[in-house]
């Protein structure tokens, strides 16, 4: 089964970070210096996510930068004894969430509110593959977080998504920063390290949303994926200059292209076999820096 294709779908590229903190829960700079870091960034859109807040953005935009409301909800119990961390985009109201509430329960009400729910960073949260097989409405996680990557190495949570999609839970994969503006003299900051690239019609929080939820974006770190076609069996990519190009899939499935000596990629093709459960791709430039489509085949 051939899965929505941003890259064939009509519209403009936004390029954004959708988990942000600031002096209103447990980041060291405020909204607007924030959001003067991200315009400077090239970045077009953000979501301010506060824990336990949902921070006022009416102020924040300007013609740079459209910033959007969210909540990062520190919730229940996982199967290991740790927090779930869910971030909330489009909160209108802060659902003031704690430990001792359901994580499924607070799903459910940001979506009530029409928000839509990200599982954040589960390789720091120590989640199992089992805690997010019990939870009903989020739309995606992060398989990569900034914060987490910088500060303790455990901001990449690749091998949970290729789980859950080996199960067949189609579920998106987002990088973000979870930027707070920490960093020390052997840490970076933790800010415009991450986003997402979406395909929308227009630069509205409706439409945002929607190109979320549809799946209609790619993750990076840095590379910049062009075009990915699926035509006749190939599923081809083009990409910005590249060390590697990655088809992942189930199993030993899949295949990667390695640019010889210092050449480097820019185009790959997979010839679908027909035992894959599911492609992704993935492309990583010479510094090591990442980007992700979601998956282009679901069997």
């Amino acid at each position: 089964m051939q899965l929505p294709n941003p890259f064939a779908a009509p519209g403009l590229w936004f390029k954004g970070n959708t988990h942000t903190h600031t002096t209103n829960s447990d980041g060291a700079l405020g909204p607007e210096k924030t959001c003067a870091h991200y315009a400077a960034a090239g970045y077009d859109f953000l979501f301010i996510t506060d824990h336990g807040k949902v921070t006022d953005v009416a102020p924040l935009s300007t013609e740079k930068l459209t910033v959007f409301s969210g909540e990062e909800l520190d919730v229940g119990k996982s199967e290991l004894g740790n927090t779930f961390h869910i971030v909330a985009l489009g909160l209108k109201q802060s659902l003031a969430c704690g430990v001792s509430v359901d994580p499924q329960q607070s799903i459910a009400a940001a979506m009530a509110q029409g928000a839509l729910t990200i599982i954040a960073h589960p390789y720091w949260s120590q989640l199992t593959v089992r805690d997010m097989l019990g939870l009903s409405g989020p739309v995606g996680f992060e398989v990569y977080n900034t914060s987490c990557e910088y500060s303790i190495s455990k901001g990449i949570s690749i091998v949970w998504w290729d789980e859950m999609l080996y199960r067949g839970n189609v579920m998106w994969g987002l990088a973000a920063d979870d930027a707070h503006f920490h960093f020390n003299e052997h840490r970076p900051v933790d800010i415009c390290g991450a986003w997402i690239i979406l395909k929308a019609e227009s630069l509205t929080q409706e439409n945002v949303l929607a190109a979320i939820r549809t799946g209609d974006f790619y993750a990076s770190t840095g590379p910049e994926i062009q075009c990915v076609t699926i035509s006749e069996g190939v599923i081809r990519v083009d990409c910005s200059p590249a060390r590697l190009i990655n088809f992942i899939s189930n199993n030993g499935r899949g295949e990667r292209f390695t640019a010889p000596f210092e050449e480097r990629l820019t185009r790959a093709d997979y010839k679908i076999r027909g035992p894959e459960k599911y492609i992704r791709i993935e492309v990583v430039d010479y510094q090591g820096k990442i980007a992700w489509t979601n998956p282009v085949y679901v069997k």
